[in-house]
């Protein structure tokens, strides 16, 4: 007890010396209080030395240092840290050296040899250091590296930069190395006079980005050097220039700005290249992307897609897609109230598109609402829409559409019962249709309908184990002429019948066909956990026609009652296996119409997923029927931060084995040094499009940390 109260006196009679020798002192009399420390202290009133000795602290303004020995000197204002001296900056920064002379404030250093850590784990080491810790850094001899390594354990970075000079210049956030070498695993790569970066403080910065160089077989060398600006705290623009050798010259131009209502990107492509049209030809696209927010809650979303040539953004890498799509979109939601109003335009790239198959829509209307009914409990949904269709596959026509329904539902006897009636009508201007068969001019249709719906559901006790089953029954009637085959189906050609939509009033859900009749759909859905399969859930379904005839355009027979079966079960044995299927099968003779397989399988670091995709035969008769796909993914994570993952695709369609698209990775992050990350990537693609060969591509890019990233496409060929 009396040691340590000797003790204390002493660091109380240091700190109270200190503090009056600093009040004492003009500059340091202005600046933020300090508090001090040691085991020993040594004055000198006369020289206005003082010595402090044994674990000395010193704390001021959230910088603290401690050191062995400091020697201060009031008439200098310098203060001298020797042995295991560390200081640690309020940015988070710690700085290490054996000697450390500080004046002005402790704002100006002088230290040899420097070891400094800022606050992302970033590593400085120099021979020799001089400046300001909080503006200007000027280092001697020196090696950086972003790498967070364990060095009291012997670990080495894996790259770093060594250089004669290094400048840490804090106002503008930017470190700039002289005569530097880059070394990856200790060897040494490249070579620059000067090289600036930014530090770890910054999110963007006005600059060249690192460049990239692509060859290939096909286009020769493709080289890029990326140059970023900064227009200000939310906005900015990319330019990357493009040199295709034996190809022309490219140029993509990148616009992002956000404000506060609003988010505007834009990709602008121009280029003079060689097209199958001709040797040379000048080429551009655009797109755009705009949201905000304007009036009364409506949000605004506009896309602008276009290309002035059809293949030139698919050959030279910049856009895979085969269709553009521009609209602008106003929704609105309030109160039980939605609205949308729509006006868009396509444009295909395939050979076979021409104009008359870019269909615009210009413009659609929607309007929706609930609402209380007539009695208590029942709601009543109206929709009201209008809609202008041009070149839709040579298909042109105006539509307006209504439909008002009422809702009620009931518990009857344990059982759910919900009730729909009401009355949808449209009205066409039909301009243009393809099939001699459709109407032309103004065609009106009316159909009342009404439904009544049936969910019963109940458990099965069964060796301990609880199954839960819920049968549904759906009788629905709508009433009205049939002009299925008279108007164009243009909003519901694509329609699939699962176990989603069967049971739905509307089933084909758009307004170009309506199928009158009185149908019953039944099915059942069931729940289970079994000790050997795991969970287990599962359905089943058909829906029989009981009055009206078969409609034009289905695949069905006219003499058929019945839908196609529509089925699905997924077993999930564990948590790592999930197995899942799902199908439409003949009600005859059980042929697969339809059906999608998947199989998803995870163990500690191997995934694999496969999934198989069959049309044998389309709701509605389709050119495209008999389409079957298979793909298979595996993807396994390795020690060290190492990925690899591997896809492969294959056509199977019209009785044929086709590989069409393959892809590996190879992919690393670093470990736990998060400075490199590392990613090998080959793509086979066997689809072809006019000048646009099969091709094989590898590609390799590297990203060092503040450094941005170098990358490299070294194969490129024709199958």
């Amino acid at each position: 007890m009396v040691g340590q109260s000797i003790t204390h006196f002493v660091k109380a009679a240091f700190a109270s010396a200190i503090v009056m020798l600093f009040v004492s002192t003009g500059a340091w009399a202005q600046s933020a209080p300090v508090q001090f420390e040691a085991d020993r202290v040594e004055t000198n009133q006369e020289t206005g030395q003082l010595v402090a000795s044994g674990n000395v602290i010193l704390v001021q303004d959230g910088n603290e240092l401690r050191a062995d020995v400091v020697e201060y000197d009031r008439k200098t204002q310098q203060a001298t840290a020797t042995g295991h001296v560390i200081y640690k900056a309020k940015d988070g920064a710690v700085h290490m050296s054996d000697f450390l002379d500080l004046s002005d404030n402790f704002n100006e250093v002088f230290a040899e040899p420097l070891i400094s850590e800022i606050a992302d784990g970033s590593r400085f080491t120099a021979k020799q250091a001089a400046g300001n810790f909080t503006e200007t850094l000027v280092m001697d001899s020196t090696s950086f590296t972003p790498c967070n390594c364990d060095y009291e354990n012997g670990e080495s970075p894996i790259w770093d930069l060594r250089a004669t000079k290094t400048t840490h210049d804090k106002a503008s956030a930017t470190i700039i190395h002289e005569n530097v070498r880059m070394h990856i695993l200790g060897l040494p790569v490249f070579y620059l006079p000067v090289l600036a970066h930014p530090d770890n403080t910054v999110k963007r910065r006005t600059g060249f980005l690192a460049p990239s160089v692509v060859y290939s077989t096909t286009q020769g060398s493709t080289t890029s050097i990326p140059y970023y600006k900064t227009l200000g705290p939310s906005a900015d623009i990319e330019f990357k220039p493009y040199l295709f050798q034996h190809r022309g010259q490219g140029l993509h131009t990148r616009y992002r700005q956000k404000t506060d209502d609003a988010d505007l990107h834009v990709n602008l492509y121009t280029a003079n290249v060689a097209t199958f049209k001709k040797d040379r030809e000048s080429v551009a696209a655009i797109d755009a992307d705009y949201r905000t927010e304007i009036g009364d809650d409506w949000n605004i979303h506009a896309k602008l897609e276009r290309a002035s040539q059809d293949t030139f953004m698919r050959r030279y890498g910049f856009n895979g897609s085969y269709d553009l799509k521009s609209h602008i979109t106003a929704t609105r939601l309030k109160q039980n109230r939605y609205y949308e109003v729509k006006a868009s335009d396509h444009q295909g790239l395939r050979s076979g598109d021409t104009p008359d198959k870019e269909p615009t829509i210009l413009p659609s209307v929607y309007y929706e609402t609930y609402q209380e009914g007539f009695s208590s409990g029942q709601i009543m949904r109206t929709e009201l829409s209008a809609l202008q269709l041009d070149n839709d596959e040579q298909h042109e026509m105006v539509r307006w559409s209504g439909d008002v329904s009422l809702h009620d539902d009931y518990l009857i006897y344990g059982a759910s019962v919900a009730t729909e009636a009401g009355i949808m009508a449209s009205a066409y201007d039909i301009h243009n249709a393809t099939d001699a068969d459709h109407h032309e001019g103004e065609l009106g249709q009316v159909n009342p309908y009404v439904s009544v719906d049936v969910r019963a559901p109940f458990a099965v006790l069964q060796d301990d184990q609880v199954i839960m089953m819920e049968p549904r029954f759906k009788l629905t009637h709508i009433d009205g002429a049939d002009r299925t085959d008279e108007i164009p189906n243009r909003d519901a050609s694509d329609f699939r019948l699962d176990e989603n939509n069967l049971f739905m009033t509307h089933r084909h859900q758009g307004k170009d066909y309506v199928l009158p009749g009185t149908r019953a759909d039944l099915g059942i859905s069931a729940l289970a956990e079994d000790t050997a399969l795991g969970d287990v859930t599962a359905f089943a379904g058909i829906s029989r026609r009981l009055a009206g005839k078969t409609s034009a355009g289905l695949t069905t027979g006219n003499n058929r009652n019945y839908s196609d079966y529509v089925a699905s079960v997924t077993v999930k044995p564990y948590d790592q296996l999930s197995l899942s299927w799902s199908g439409r099968a003949d009600v005859n003779d059980y042929e697969l119409n339809e059906s999608r397989t998947n199989v998803a399988w995870q163990y500690q670091s191997t995934s694999l997923s496969v999934e198989h995709a069959s049309l044998a035969k389309a709701h509605f008769t389709s050119p495209t029927d008999d389409r079957e796909q298979l793909e298979a993914s595996v993807t396994q994570s390795f020690p060290d931060g190492w990925v690899g993952k591997a896809t492969q695709s294959w056509d199977l369609s019209k009785g044929k084995t086709k590989r069409d698209k393959t892809r590996f990775t190879l992919a690393w992050t670093g470990g736990f040094q998060d400075c490199l990350t590392l990613s090998l990537d080959y793509q086979r693609d066997a689809t072809s499009d006019r000048d646009i060969p099969r091709k094989d591509e590898v590609f390799l890019v590297l990203n060092f940390k503040y450094l941005g990233s170098i990358s490299q496409s070294d194969l490129t060929q024709n199958n």
